[in-house]
This record gives structure tokens, C-alpha cells and sequence, in this order.
């Protein structure tokens, strides 16, 4: 006869909370081996505690549930010590992440006031070429530069040739789902090829800024704009632009990156 115990008995046996025992049934993970059906009162096996433990055991090394999932469907130690691998990486990866926004922290505290020099310029209308992606901000960093190369080969493809240097428009703020427009100034008309098409790039004023360097702190550009239009009380009459005039790209340092922040405004 199998011996069964109540989903408490299970908990303090496995050291896991009847709250979390609870969801692991939800999402299949852990499914008791038997339910009352009159009370809904759950029942675990003996059998059930290696599987419990090797949860416990993942979820403190933070592995989420998905890939937990994964693991105990494959039942083999070398997927287990895979999946623990490509966990580590990424949290090695994001600690490096931390590392950068603490380093850039720290150079916000030491000099919070810093601001760029502002300037005003007219555009007029300019022909582009344009892909557009969604992405949370946090991921920008990963698509764009694919994103670029796959706007450039259909240019190629096309044998149209850039007329100036790249561009972004964000066409939306939302940090968590940006839609960013990804443009290049074109001379030749570009044919509609997918994710590429043709467009125009608005005329008008704009107040725009240098940014120089990589992008840790490209804020402070940000806050020179926003200062200054709130100064002088414009009203901002479209998205924020970025044009990358000295791009990163093989050979290029991140201190040689030159990029003019605008945006377009009205008097």
C-alpha cells in the first residue's frame, strides 16, 4: 500500500511552502498523487520526494519554472547540469549588466547637474528607408544592431545607396514595449520588401544634442534636451531621434561613438 501524507506533512518533509506546493500543482510540476475528490484535499507519495527536492535544489539556484519543467520532463543528469550551466551564464551576464549601471550610478551621483550643449537646426523632409521593430528597452541593445544589418543588405539588395548616416526614431516611451524605427537617408527610391519599405523623414525644428561615447550614461543627453525645451517653453511636436554619426561597428571603440540627440519641436 502506498503511503500518502497531507500536502502540511509534504511541506515541512521537503522543506517547500504549501503556498508553492500548491502552484506546482497548478502549473503540472508537482502534481500530488491524489486529490479528495469530496474535500480537494491534496496527497503526496514517498515517491514524490526526490522530485520535490530536486525543485527545491533548482529554484534556490533561481532556474526558472519553465526550464525546471524541462529538466524533470528530460530526466537525465546531463540536462540537469546543462540547463544549471546556462542558467550560470546568465546570471553571470546579468551581474556584468549590474556591474555597468552601478559604475554608471556612481558617475550620476558624482556629478548630478552636468549638461550638454543644446543647439536648434532645421530639417528639411528626407526620403528614408525604414524597419521597424518592438522591444522592451532592456533588449534594444540586442536586436538593433541584427536589425540594422538586415536593412542594409536589402538596401544592398536594391542597389540603393545611404545618402547620410543611420538613424533611430522611438515611436513609442513605454520602456517595457518601445517601437523603434530603425532609418537610413536614401537618394533612390526603395521598394517595399517585407519589413523594409520606404518613408519620409519629417521637416521641421529641431533641439538636438551630442552625445559622445557609449550609451551607459546617454541620459544626461536626454536631460540637457529636456531642460532646455522646458527652459525656453517649446513644445515637443514628435518623437526623440538618435543619428549615429560615428556608429559602433568592427574597429570602433565605444569612446570614438558620436551620436546627435534630437527633438522635434515647435516654437
Amino acid at each position: 500500500m502506498t503511503t500518502l501524507m497531507p500536502i502540511g506533512v509534504f511541506a515541512h518533509a521537503t522543506r517547500l511552502s504549501v503556498r508553492a506546493l500548491r502552484n506546482y500543482d497548478r502549473i503540472g510540476l508537482l502534481v500530488p498523487a491524489r486529490i479528495d475528490p469530496g474535500t480537494g484535499y491534496r496527497r503526496y507519495s514517498l515517491e514524490q520526494f526526490a522530485r520535490a527536492s530536486l525543485i527545491r535544489r533548482l529554484r534556490e539556484l533561481e532556474v526558472p519554472l519553465a526550464e525546471i519543467a524541462g529538466i524533470l520532463d528530460a530526466g537525465d543528469p546531463d540536462e540537469v547540469k546543462a540547463a544549471i550551466k546556462r542558467h550560470h551564464d546568465r546570471v553571470a551576464a546579468r551581474a556584468a549588466e549590474l556591474a555597468a549601471i552601478t559604475d554608471g550610478l556612481d558617475s550620476v551621483l558624482a556629478e548630478p547637474t552636468r549638461w550638454l550643449h543644446v543647439y536648434e537646426r532645421v530639417r528639411t523632409p528626407q526620403p528614408i528607408a525604414r524597419l521597424s521593430i518592438r522591444t522592451p528597452l532592456s533588449g534594444l541593445a540586442e536586436r538593433i544592431g541584427p536589425a540594422y544589418a538586415r536593412l542594409f543588405v536589402a538596401l544592398g539588395a536594391q542597389g540603393v545607396a545611404p545618402s547620410g548616416p543611420p538613424g533611430t526614431r522611438y515611436l513609442t516611451g513605454d520602456p517595457e514595449e518601445l517601437t523603434v524605427e530603425l532609418f537610413v537617408p536614401v537618394d533612390g527610391p526603395v521598394r517595399e520588401d517585407g519589413e523594409i519599405g520606404p518613408a519620409e523623414l519629417p521637416g521641421g525644428l529641431l533641439v538636438a544634442t551630442i552625445h559622445e561615447g557609449g550609451y551607459e550614461d546617454v541620459e544626461t543627453a536626454y536631460r540637457s534636451l529636456g531642460r532646455w525645451i522646458a527652459e525656453r517653453d517649446r513644445v515637443p511636436a514628435g518623437p526623440a531621434e538618435e543619428l549615429y554619426l560615428v556608429a559602433p561597428g568592427p574597429g570602433v571603440v565605444p569612446e570614438a561613438y558620436r551620436t546627435e540627440i534630437a527633438w522635434p519641436v515647435t516654437s
